[in-house]
C-alpha cells in the first residue's frame, strides 16, 4: 500500500512538473537578495536536516537562524530535488497513508514540512517508532520535523518562503542537531511528542522544562557574521561555547580591535576556578580580571604599562594565553623562523608565539606573523577556540 503511495505521489509531482537534481548548499541562500520574506529555507535532503537563514544588513539571505533534524523521504518515496516556495498550511492535515500531521505547510504539490504523524487529530496519537525514525529516511516525500519545529515553521514562514531541497554530505553551517529524545523506549511511550509546547503534555513530569522545546540549534543573532566570512565557524564557535559575545545584541563586530581590558577579560572567562574576585565597589569592569591575572601571573610589571582602552597586539595575547596554559614551544627560532617579519617579535613574547603557532592557535598573513598587529574581535574568536581544542 505505501509503495504505491509512493508512486502516486511521484507521478502527481512529475505532472506538477517538479525541478529535476540540481546543486545547491548554503552559498546558495547566501547570494540570494531579499525576496519579501524573512527566512529563506534550505533543505538538506542526503543529511536529513533542514537550515533556514535570515537576512542580513546588505539584504541577502546569509544568516543561518536555525537547523532542525528531519526525515525526508524514503527509497522510491525521496523528497524532490528543487526549488519551491511555501503556499497554503493547516494545523492538523490527513496524510496520504491515512495519518495526520500536525502544522503543515505545504512547499511543493503534496509535499509539506509538517510533525512526525498521528494516527489521529490528537496529539496524544503520535506514531513513536516514527518519532525514533526521526534523523532518517521515513518519509513518503514530506519533510517530517519535531512537532516544535514543525510549528516554528507553520508560525515564522509565511506564503511565499522560498524553499530549497538539495543534496550534501555537510548537514549546514550549524550542523545537524539530535532530536530531543534520541530514542522513546515502549515504557516510556505516552503518545506524545516530547517537543509539543501544550501545557498537557505528560513529558513536562519525566523530563521537566526541557518538555515543550526543541532541539534546533540556534545560530548568532549577529548580522555582521556572514556564512561566507572566513571566520563564520570560528566565531560561531565560540559564542555556541560561551566564550565571546556581541558588542551588541545583534553585532558582533568582528573587524572590531579588540582592548587590553576585553583581551584579559577573555582570559579570565576561560580560567578553571570561577570563583570571582572580590574587588572594591566603584571598581572599573575589568577589575576583577586584571586583580586576578595579576595573582596567577598572566600579566607581569616586566611586560609595560597595562593600557585597559588601548588595543593588544597579536603577540600579547598570544603570551597571555600561553602563561595561562604555562605553555612551552617546542623550538621557538625553528618555528619562527619561516615569518619574515620575525625580528619584530618581543624577545618576552618570542616562546608564547612558537608555542601558539606550533599549537595551531595562531596562523600568520603571507608568510608574516604580525606580531605587532592590532588583534580583531574575529581573530581572538578563533584563538579562544582553537586555544580550547588542545
Amino acid at each position: 500500500m505505501k509503495k504505491l503511495i509512493c508512486i502516486l505521489l511521484a507521478a502527481l509531482l512529475i505532472a506538477g512538473g517538479a525541478a529535476p537534481a540540481f546543486a545547491a548548499g548554503p552559498e546558495t541562500a547566501a547570494a540570494t537578495k531579499n525576496n519579501g520574506s524573512p527566512y529563506y529555507i534550505m533543505v538538506n535532503r542526503q543529511a536529513n536536516c533542514v537550515t533556514v537563514y535570515g537576512l542580513d544588513p546588505a539584504g541577502y539571505y546569509s544568516i543561518p537562524v536555525r537547523a532542525m533534524v528531519t526525515s525526508t523521504g524514503k527509497p522510491g518515496c525521496e523528497t524532490p530535488l528543487g526549488t519551491y516556495s511555501i503556499s497554503n498550511r493547516a494545523e492538523w492535515m490527513y496524510m496520504a497513508d491515512g495519518s495526520y500531521g500536525q502544522y503543515a505547510t505545504r512547499f511543493n504539490g503534496a509535499i509539506l514540512f509538517h510533525s512526525v504523524c498521528y494516527r489521529k487529530k490528537d496529539p496524544s496519537t503520535l506514531m513513536t517508532y516514527e518519532y525514533n525514525a526521526l534523523g532518517g529516511f521515513a518519509s513518503l516525500g514530506c519533510v517530517r520535523l519535531q512537532t516544535a519545529d514543525a510549528k516554528w515553521v507553520f508560525e515564522n514562514c509565511k506564503a511565499g518562503t522560498t524553499v530549497v531541497v538539495y543534496n550534501a554530505e555537510n548537514p549546514g553551517p550549524l550542523g545537524k542537531p539530535d532530536t530531543l529524545l534520541s530514542q522513546i523506549t515502549d515504557a516510556q511511550d505516552n503518545g506524545w511528542d516530547p517537543t509539543d509546547p501544550r501545557t498537557g503534555n505528560p513529558w513536562r513530569s519525566v523530563i521537566g522544562d526541557k518538555a515543550g522545546t526543541s532541539s534546533a540549534f540556534l545560530g548568532m543573532p549577529f548580522k555582521d557574521v556572514r556564512v561566507s566570512d572566513w571566520f563564520f565557524p570560528q566565531v560561531l564557535g565560540a559564542y555556541r561555547a560561551d566564550l565571546m559575545r556581541g558588542m551588541t545584541t545583534d553585532t558582533f563586530v568582528p573587524g572590531g580591535q579588540l582592548t587590553y581590558a576585553q583581551a584579559l577579560q577573555l582570559v579570565y572567562n576561560m580560567r578553571s576556578d570561577k570563583t570571582p574576585e572580590t574587588v572594591a565597589a566603584g571598581s572599573p569592569w575589568y577589575a576583577p580580571a586584571v586583580q586576578w591575572a595579576e595573582k596567577n601571573d598572566i600579566v607581569r610589571t616586566t611586560d609595560g604599562t597595562f593600557n585597559p582602552n588601548s588595543p593588544i597586539s597579536r603577540q600579547t595575547f598570544a603570551l597571555y594565553l600561553s602563561r595561562l596554559a604555562d605553555g612551552k614551544a617546542a623550538s621557538a627560532d625553528e618555528t619562527l623562523a619561516v615569518y619574515g617579519d620575525a625580528d619584530r617579535i618581543l624577545d618576552s613574547c618570542r616562546n608564547a608565539l612558537a608555542w601558539a603557532v606550533e599549537n595551531g592557535i595562531m596562523t600568520g598573513y603571507k608568510n608574516n606573523i604580525m606580531p605587532n598587529g592590532a588583534l580583531t574581535r574575529a581573530e581572538a574568536a578563533t584563538m579562544l577556540l582553537r586555544y580550547t581544542e588542545l
